[in-house]
This record gives structure tokens, sequence and C-alpha cells, in this order.
């Protein structure tokens, strides 16, 4: 018979605590700052051209301004250690998800860990079967998971190491005691340098799950493996940077409209 554990929020445990870290109150503080700092320069600088540049000539400025301000601010206020801890687990969520593709046999539109639905049209194959164990423990059914646990091989390294992660896995999910000590001695056996760096990457993150629900450091964990993957993260998704710059000059066109009215409305 299948225990079910009740897991409100945990899924969005270590996230949610990424998020605080750099947050006042319900805002996010690096974007706010960014976009007031961008907005503020933007209408100032559409003040002074109003009366010497027409239309879309000033907009162009003011969105331009905009950018040009709002992206350094935005950068400068955001916390480095919560940016590399947010790198680490696109990388590793990246690679994750392509090593289930590739098992699957078709593109995934994301984790499946965020989807644990999945598992009922799942093939029942051996390459499948510690996901399997991921998502039962996911869903709750905490039992099942660990008998499927038994059942995995031990026969490499990388497979003993898949086994101890999945096993403070389900400890995680099932409210247990902390197992990721074994996860760590079982890493200088990995001889495959890219493995190796996913099993630092699991190790960080097991470690960042745990500090989010005890009040621990959940960024510095994560945060430590960054130097090592180098430029790894990138192929997953653009760099922080660019995703930001991306955003303002977005934001930027909108706000020359809005910088637009408010000057209309006050002259």
């Amino acid at each position: 018979m299948t225990t079910t554990v009740p897991v409100p929020n945990r899924a969005r445990v270590l996230r949610d605590v990424l998020r605080r870290a750099q947050s006042i109150g319900p805002f996010s503080l690096p974007p706010v700052a960014g976009l007031a700092s961008g907005f503020i320069a933007s209408f100032m600088v559409d003040a002074l051209l109003y009366d010497h540049v027409d239309t879309p000539w000033r907009q162009i400025a003011d969105a331009a301004v905009f950018a040009v301000v709002a992206a350094p601010v935005w950068l400068l206020v955001q916390r480095r250690s919560v940016r590399h801890a947010y790198e680490v687990l696109t990388w590793l969520n990246g690679w994750e998800t392509e090593r289930w593709q590739s098992e699957v046999g078709r593109r995934l539109p994301a984790l499946p860990r965020a989807t644990p639905q999945v598992l009922d049209d799942l093939p029942d194959t051996m390459g499948l079967r510690p996901l399997r164990v991921e998502l039962l423990a996911v869903r709750g059914d905490v039992a099942e998971a660990r008998d499927r646990l038994g059942l995995l091989p031990t026969d490499t390294p990388w497979q003993r190491f898949e086994r101890a992660a999945l096993d403070e896995w389900v400890a995680w999910w099932s409210d247990e005691p902390e197992r990721v000590m074994a996860m760590e001695e079982a890493i200088p056996a990995i001889e495959e340098r890219e493995r190796s760096l996913v099993a630092r990457a699991m190790v960080g993150a097991a470690r960042a799950r745990r500090a989010a629900v005890t009040g621990g450091d959940a960024i510095g964990p994560l945060a430590a493996v960054r130097p090592a993957l180098g430029d790894r993260p990138a192929r997953y998704a653009f760099g922080y940077g660019t995703g930001v710059i991306l955003s303002v000059v977005l934001m930027g066109l909108i706000a020359s409209v809005a910088v637009m009215i408010a000057a209309t409305i006050i002259r």
C-alpha cells in the first residue's frame, strides 16, 4: 500500500528563498531599483529635450537613456551570489532535462519534476527508473519510491552516487533527516568530468533545499559550485546580464511612451 506524504510548498521552497534574499516585502529590489532609476532618468531627459526635439526622436532618446541607466543599476543591486545560485540551478535543470529527453525519446517542455503527472505515461525502462523514483517522491508516493530505490543498480560510481542522491531526495520529500554526506562521499570516484560537476551541483542543491527550510544559508552551497561551471550555464539560458539588458530595453520602449504621456499631462 502506498503511503502519501503531504508536501505543501516544498517544490517551491528553494525558489522562494532565493527570491526573498533580495526582496523587500513582495518586491524584488534589483528590478524595482533599476526600473525606477531608468524611469526617473528618462523623465529628466524628456524634460530637457521637450522644447528642442520632436517625436519620435525624443521618445527614442528617452528609451535609450532608460536602458543605459536601468540596466547597470539592476545589475549593481543584484547580489552576485544569488545570480550564481540561479545559474547553477539553470545549468543543472538543463542537463537533467536533456538526459531525460534522451531516455524518453521526445522533447520535454520542462524538467519532469515540474510536471509529475508525466509519471503515468513513463515507460518502465532501466534508464528511466531513477526518474520514476524521483517523480514518485514528488507526487508523495514515498513507500513505492523507497521500494524502487532499493532496486536501482550500484555497479558504477555514477550509479552509486545517483542512488545516494535519490535516497536524499526521497528523504527530503518525506521530511526525514538528510543524507547529503553519502552523496559527497560518492563524488571522488566519478571520473567523468561532466558528471562529476553534475554531482557537485546536486549536492549544492540538496544542501540549499535543506537550508531553505531550516533558515540556514540556501545560497552559499549553490554559489560555491558556480566557478567550476565556467560558461556551461549559457548553454541553457541567456547570461543573466543579457537577460536584464533585453528586459530593460523592452521596458524602455514602454517607459518612453509613459514619459511622453506624463509630460503632456503636466504641461
